[in-house]
């Protein structure tokens, strides 16, 4: 026999051990614990409603087909550009995401779920180091993809010619499975979204370096969705287990974007900039997200480089109630760290992309990086496929964001980003995570929101 067969049988700890015969478990004994049966699965393009509905500040919309069960729905558009001779196309670094005010999920003109441009990116920093890489390359940001559109002097006005641009929508009822839109029985559901009131984050760079304005437009908008198609039977069962026994109320996530808090950067040399923001909603929050971006106008390419992407903080703190829940805390702690599982160790979302390559020292403090979209997490899981956790806001008295941007030298922040943002205005976005309940009528498949706090 094994002597450490023998040994362990010794042992009276894990003698006891044994006794709890419930929590036994014999990884080599073969068991199907869990499996999902075979079904039908369905990926179509569904065009708009309004196809006309391109320009700048318009909201374009489409009928979702009543079939099946949408696991996924991405957004396509072409981005067409007029010819310019010896020009290049030239966007910040989050690219054509700039593009997009609000995405919306309605039912009978209720808007049922959210996501404007901050939240949009606030669950871009949420994902895995390749779907970021993934969402990036369809929407062109940090320069990936370039190739397609640096040497655009002639017009792109041709289907084959014009840039291809994907979205993924990162709503809730594309997380988790039991939260899919069951197309066959809700009433009708749209999907709307909102084009930005001005696409002049597009300019043009010509040969000599300058910059003007660039005239781009959208077309040829699509929907593709990722359906998940059951047997009738199997369908009807899942029908009548979900509202068979009258209205189904469940637990849904959702977001909600606070008023932008404005400030002014700090000079060079000076202390960060402080930007206090109070916040004024009153659902349960699973998370408070925020990051700082300067979206001001543009000339060169060291403000490029800052304008309209995630700039570093130095640190945070988030009182309420005469209390501080989280105590200045460094900045640079809760974008390597902040993002707990229940799993062991941490989990961390790490710093991505930024407008230059890397220089060859330490690239700390280059803008630009999903790292500095900042999240408080405030469930005990950083998932969002179940419900770990959160603090109601409503009970809480100022509840108060307390943010101090990171120290301007002569070289940027800290080491690589240009001192040119130094004393320019840049804004804050607060976005809260926020869960609620969402109720389906089971004769008529009506989708309400009920509660969110």
């Amino acid at each position: 026999m094994s002597v450490s067969i023998q040994s362990n049988a010794q042992s009276a700890l894990l003698s006891s051990l044994d006794q709890a015969t419930g929590a036994l478990v014999n990884p080599f004994e073969y068991a199907i614990s869990k499996r999902i049966k075979a079904h039908g699965k369905t990926t179509y393009r569904v065009q708009p409603t309004n196809a006309g509905a391109t320009t700048a500040g318009t909201t374009i919309s489409w009928d979702l087909p009543k079939s099946g069960f949408i696991r996924s729905m991405a957004l396509k558009f072409e981005v067409e550009c007029a010819a310019v001779a010896n020009a290049n196309l030239i966007t910040p670094a989050t690219g054509f995401l700039n593009a997009i005010e609000r995405v919306n999920i309605e039912s009978s003109s209720r808007r049922i779920l959210t996501m404007d441009r901050a939240a949009i990116m606030c669950a871009y920093s949420d994902l895995g180091k390749e779907q970021r890489d993934a969402f990036e390359r369809g929407l062109g940001m940090h320069g990936k993809g370039v190739g397609k559109y640096t040497a655009n002097s002639a017009a792109s006005s041709a289907g084959g010619t014009s840039i291809e641009v994907f979205m993924p929508l990162l709503l809730s009822c594309c997380d988790a499975s039991n939260q899919s839109l069951q197309t066959g029985f809700l009433e009708p559901i749209r999907v709307s979204i909102t084009w930005a009131s001005s696409f002049n984050f597009a300019t043009s760079r010509s040969a000599a370096d300058t910059f003007a304005a660039y005239a781009i437009s959208v077309s040829r908008p699509e929907l593709i969705v990722d359906s998940i198609l059951l047997p009738p039977a199997d369908e009807d069962a899942t029908i009548s287990a979900n509202f068979g026994a009258g209205p189904l109320s469940s637990l849904v996530y959702d977001y909600e974007s606070e008023t932008d808090q404005t400030a002014t950067m700090s000079a060079v040399d000076a202390e960060g900039a402080t930007i206090v923001k109070e916040i004024k909603s009153t659902a349960c929050a699973t998370d408070i997200y925020f990051w700082v971006e300067d979206d001001g106008a543009y000339a060169t390419d060291v403000l490029l480089g800052v304008n309209r992407v995630p700039l570093p903080v130095e640190h945070v703190s988030l009182s309420a109630s005469g209390q501080t829940i989280y105590d200045q805390i460094p900045a640079q702690f809760l974008g390597c760290f902040g993002r707990r599982s229940l799993r062991d160790g941490f989990f961390g979302t790490c710093a991505s992309g930024g407008y230059e390559a890397k220089p060859a020292g330490d690239d700390d403090g280059e803008a630009g990086k999903s790292a500095y979209v900042y999240r408080l997490q405030l469930g005990l899981d950083n998932s969002k496929q179940f419900d770990s956790g959160a603090l109601s806001l409503r009970e809480l008295n100022s509840p108060t964001l307390t943010v101090k941007m990171a120290r301007l030298s002569a070289s940027g922040f800290r080491r690589t980003s240009p001192d040119a943002v130094a004393n320019r205005p840049v804004k804050m976005h607060v976005v809260i995570r926020k869960l609620g309940l969402q109720v389906v009528d089971s004769s008529s498949g009506r989708v309400t929101s009920l509660l969110s706090n």
